[in-house]
């Protein structure tokens, strides 16, 4: 299944994306989405970058400081393939 990291805001607002296919059992990636969720009630900077999960066609903030270790690798795969979209 496929997963999009989109990363949107900052100083200069400018919307990354990056794309990859993964290999997770529906049960793993509920499990995920869970840990990573980003809380409601969590402050929110000004200025700062916000994250959000895609997979097929819903949409999750993450919190990305939340990634387990076991995940560490895919997430840091998918910042470094970022790209800027119009």
């Amino acid at each position: 299944m496929k997963i999009k990291l989109i990363r949107t805001g900052g100083f200069i607002p400018v919307t990354k994306v990056a794309e990859t296919d993964i290999n997770l059992s529906n049960r793993e990636l509920l499990s995920l989405l869970e840990v990573i969720r980003t809380d409601p009630a969590a402050y929110k900077v000004k200025d700062g970058h916000c994250y959000e999960l895609k997979v097929g066609e819903s949409s999750t903030p993450v919190d990305l400081d939340k990634v387990p270790e076991k995940f560490n690798s895919l997430f840091t795969k998918l910042k470094s393939e970022m790209k800027i979209i119009k």
